[in-house]
């Protein structure tokens, strides 16, 4: 039974390819890992998304932050 992993985009925290420390950015680390090791385009697509979810994230932050956001 395969779970959807990564609901909500994390800056720091545990990586599922590290038992023994954390990753920043640990939804970016997790899939450039898998990536790297099956190494075909639909999970090179999935790095691509989960830092496209970083960045949005940090810019809608961002917003918040500057009142540009309500």
């Amino acid at each position: 039974c395969q779970t959807h992993w990564k609901e909500i985009t994390q800056i720091y925290g545990p990586s599922l390819h590290n038992d023994y420390g954390a990753e920043i950015y640990p939804g970016i680390d997790d899939a450039i890992q898998t990536a790297k090791r099956t190494n075909t385009s639909e999970s090179w697509q999935a790095v691509q998304n989960e830092i496209h979810r970083v960045a949005r994230v940090i810019n809608q932050a961002a917003l918040v932050l500057t009142g540009g956001l309500t």
